[in-house]
């Protein structure tokens, strides 16, 4: 099977079975490819993904207004096609062209792809958009691939900058890595990524982050085996320098996998500090675990525990506490494209189970300790709304204010945007303990 021919067959599958993109790319057809073919086929399929409103948006117009009687099949390799033609400047529009006919099955679907690829290379300078001036949400919804009420939602509370954010989101991350200075330093780690001709720099406020430039297979750069990094968002990095974590305290991450805060946190205690990572799924406590035994942590005690329960041993004895609630991905959408697409309904169970966790969180962080609230969204009602619920019954928490390079969470809280901060999308608050709060009211 070429390249093209399982990225068709998964983006098939993707729409079909409604799968998350990540566990399409787990097929054993994929894990039998080269590592080029399969950078080549991870390209294909998620930009493709990433793309798909403005695809279809393009396949109708295209067609002139033929394109709900398309097959699924048919609907699917024309949105391969122009996704190569439309988004990969490298691809040269007659190899796009030819190969995509090549996949397709029978002689009218050969003539139709063709006809409608070779119209999207003659105008691609000028392609057929709706008016902004008519209707800016809808023309930000067709040209940057997202739908319409999360469109909506982020010019409520963006505004102008929605576009920009968009944008960044569509756009090509950088890979950033934490540096884990137990074993080596960032300069080290940083001269042995420029011996192999990556491009690497010092990447943001945190002491430990690296920025990488280009494609890279992780698992095979300098220092992976030897436990010298692992791969971190700089908002991640910024959460932990925000919790400031030191040796010989008491660390409880509440939702730890699959572990970054966790690694994160014990190398920033030098590896001196109790590190409890907590995850309701055994499963993913085995990729904390195995991500601790590379890195040679041997601060990190795994198991398996529901964050809305807490084990009753351990309240009050914290120093600090890590609760990264579970979210609806809002700021990770240039990593996950597929969660543009998921149900806004979706998104309102999140808010009481996110506040269910810090709640429950709490109850673990002993007088004069930190917690610290973060998720991976932009929704604020999974941010601001759940810390100031929190507040309202908790008297004995209080918002710390804190500063980490640049950023200033002068108020306790701290949203990072990509298009600005070069980050994920990113909400984090610093709560404290007041000393006088002996015990938290529901530990009694």
């Amino acid at each position: 099977m070429t390249p093209r021919e399982l990225a068709l067959k998964l983006l098939i599958e993707w729409e079909e079975n409604d799968k998350y993109a990540n566990l399409s790319l787990q097929s054993p057809a994929f894990s039998s490819m080269s590592e080029q073919d399969k950078a080549f086929v991870t390209t294909l399929f998620y930009t493709t993904v990433e793309r798909k409103i403005t695809l279809d948006y393009l396949i109708g117009a295209f067609t002139d207004g033929a394109a709900a009687r398309l097959s699924v099949h048919t609907r699917a390799v024309l949105r391969l096609g122009l996704s190569q033609v439309l988004f990969h400047d490298r691809i040269p529009s007659f190899a796009a062209v030819s190969a995509t006919v090549d996949l397709c099955t029978n002689v009218g679907e050969r003539r139709l792809v063709n006809a409608v690829l070779r119209r999207a290379v003659r105008e691609r300078g000028a392609l057929p958009f709706p008016s902004r001036d008519k209707n800016e949400a809808r023309y930000l919804s067709i040209v940057y691939s997202f739908p319409l009420p999360l469109v909506r939602y982020f010019l409520s509370c963006y505004g102008e900058q929605t576009e920009a954010l968009l944008s960044a989101f569509n756009g090509v991350a950088p890979l950033t890595v934490t540096v884990n200075t137990c074993r080596t330093t960032r300069e080290a780690l940083i001269e042995r990524f420029r011996a192999v001709g990556l491009s690497a720099e010092p990447a943001g406020p945190s002491p430990l982050g690296v920025r990488i430039a280009g494609d890279a297979v992780v698992s095979r750069l300098p220092g992976y085996r030897e436990g010298h990094f692992f791969v971190q968002d700089e908002a991640s990095r910024i959460a932990c320098a925000v919790l400031a974590p030191r040796s010989g305290e008491r660390i409880i991450d509440v939702c730890a996998a699959p572990g970054g805060k966790s690694f994160c946190a014990a190398i920033a205690a030098g590896d001196g500090a109790e590190v409890l990572s907590f995850d309701v799924h055994e499963s993913k406590c085995s990729l904390i675990r195995d991500g601790a035994r590379r890195l040679g942590l041997s601060s990190i005690r795994v198991s398996a525990r529901d964050a809305t329960v807490p084990d009753t041993a351990l309240l009050g004895t914290a120093d600090r506490v890590i609760c990264d609630a579970p979210c609806s991905g809002l700021g990770v959408l240039g990593k996950k494209p597929d969660l543009r697409y998921k149900d806004t309904e979706s998104w309102k169970r999140l808010p009481p189970l996110a506040l269910s966790i810090l709640t429950e969180s709490a109850r673990y962080v002993k007088a004069g300790g930190v917690l610290v609230y973060s998720t991976c969204t932009l929704n604020e009602a999974e941010n601001r709304a759940v810390v100031d619920a929190f507040l309202r019954e908790h008297a004995d928490f209080y918002l710390s204010p804190f500063a980490v390079g640049t950023h200033d969470g002068a108020d306790g809280t701290l949203t990072l945007l990509p298009h600005r901060d070069q980050t994920d999308g990113f909400y984090i608050a610093k709560l404290c303990r007041r000393m006088d709060g002996n015990e938290h009211k529901d530990a009694l």
